[in-house]
């Protein structure tokens, strides 16, 4: 999966982007995409939370035809095309400057993303080096816009398949969410269990 898209809205805590991509790249849920912001030249990191494939005429027709009035042929052809998406997306930090070798902060970041600005996946390396710390389970686990232990969790999973020992990631991971968690021992089993 490799998302290419554009900034349609945004505000500092998320941001949605439209793209059209043919099915079998259609974006992942808790995947990391990224995108830029003009403080400072930043890069934003966030977290795919929803994900809407959007409809046309054609589609809508299709959809409500008789029984034996549409060939198979004319579904495929529908489905073959690139389908519009709307992506939402939770931001769960920023880098500042263009180097790879700034420091990412795992907070909110400064300014919103303006519309247009192309939104990006992030590369294996960068979902690797951006968990290398968990500070971001806090934005995470307190996002009101977003299913947050479902999205944490995939992302997790996600994120386990760019580090050289997976399980030694979520053990990791796991301990952090018990730190976090402490106080809610049937959210943390909940969060737990997803996270296999």
């Amino acid at each position: 999966m490799n998302v290419n898209g554009r900034i349609l809205r945004a505000n500092t805590r998320t941001f949605v982007f439209g793209t059209r991509v043919p099915k079998e790249d259609v974006p992942v849920f808790g995947a990391f995409v990224k995108t830029r912001i003009q403080r400072k030249d930043a890069t934003v990191f966030g977290l795919i939370y929803d994900i809407v494939v959007e409809d046309d005429g054609m589609t809508r027709m299709l959809s409500v035809a008789e029984d034996g009035l549409v060939r198979p042929e004319e579904i495929e052809w529908q489905r073959s095309r690139r389908v519009p998406i709307e992506v939402s997306v939770l931001c769960v930090g920023y880098r500042d400057g263009g180097s790879a070798g700034s420091p990412i902060r795992q907070v909110i970041p400064p300014q919103p993303p303006i519309t247009l600005d192309e939104v990006v996946s992030c590369t294996k390396d960068e979902v690797q080096q951006f968990t290398q710390r968990l500070d971001f389970f806090r934005l995470v686990l307190e996002a009101h816009d977003a299913p947050c232990d479902e999205l944490l969790a995939a992302s997790l999973r996600l994120a386990s398949e760019t580090h050289s020992d997976p399980r030694a990631f979520l053990r990791q991971c796991g301990r952090e969410l018990a730190r976090l968690l402490a106080n809610d021992g049937a959210r943390l089993d909940g969060l737990l269990r997803r996270l296999i």
